[in-house]
């Protein structure tokens, strides 16, 4: 495969603003992933300011990195659905090969520590053992619940499973600005 430039690089990056979320739902207002993707980075950064105010140690800038890139092959793979995705653990770890496979792909035309770094950071972007991989787990979660309590709010009923399957997930995460949020939100 003949490397990419750097021009393609950011017209493939741009296309995230037209890749719909929660594309095989009736939706009365979509949500890009570029939205997704800053909603998503806001609200990491909230989590991790009230973690580091309850005195957890937090890597700010890794999160807000992890938060941006997380989503990124998605530019070229489009949005896999979440319950397709998440169904058999095989699958999900296939994708997880391939979208790997197509990340390295786009990454081909950033200078090599560039492209490197990046990688390394989209790959550990959930890892969950680390406090950063938690609450980008957490935002992107809390991102997914606005996004559908929007929906209901807007008289979309058929988010209200969706709703109610985020908010238990979420609680699951046992993280006190989870929590703080979700009370904030009423439940």
């Amino acid at each position: 495969m003949p490397k990419a430039s750097l021009k393609q690089f950011l017209s493939n990056q741009r296309n995230l603003g037209k890749v719909i979320r929660f594309s095989a739902k009736t939706r009365l207002k979509d949500e890009s992933v570029a939205e997704h993707s800053f909603h998503v980075a806001f609200y990491a950064m909230m989590l991790a300011d009230l973690e580091l105010k309850d005195g957890r140690k937090i890597n700010i800038e890794r999160l807000l990195r992890s938060a941006l890139l997380h989503d990124l092959e998605e530019c070229v793979t489009g949005d896999i659905l979440h319950d397709f995705k998440h169904r058999d653990r095989r699958l999900n770890k296939e994708i997880k090969r391939i979208a790997s496979r197509f990340y390295m792909e786009l990454m081909q035309s950033l200078p090599r520590g560039m492209s490197s770094e990046y990688y390394r950071t989209w790959s550990n972007a959930k890892n969950e053992k680390t406090a950063e991989g938690k609450l980008l787990h957490a935002a992107d979660r809390l991102d997914a619940l606005l996004y559908s309590m929007e929906e209901y709010h807007l008289g979309n009923k058929t988010f209200r499973p969706i709703i109610d399957e985020i908010v238990k997930s979420l609680k699951e995460m046992k993280l006190k600005s989870v929590d703080y949020f979700l009370k904030e939100l009423g439940f």
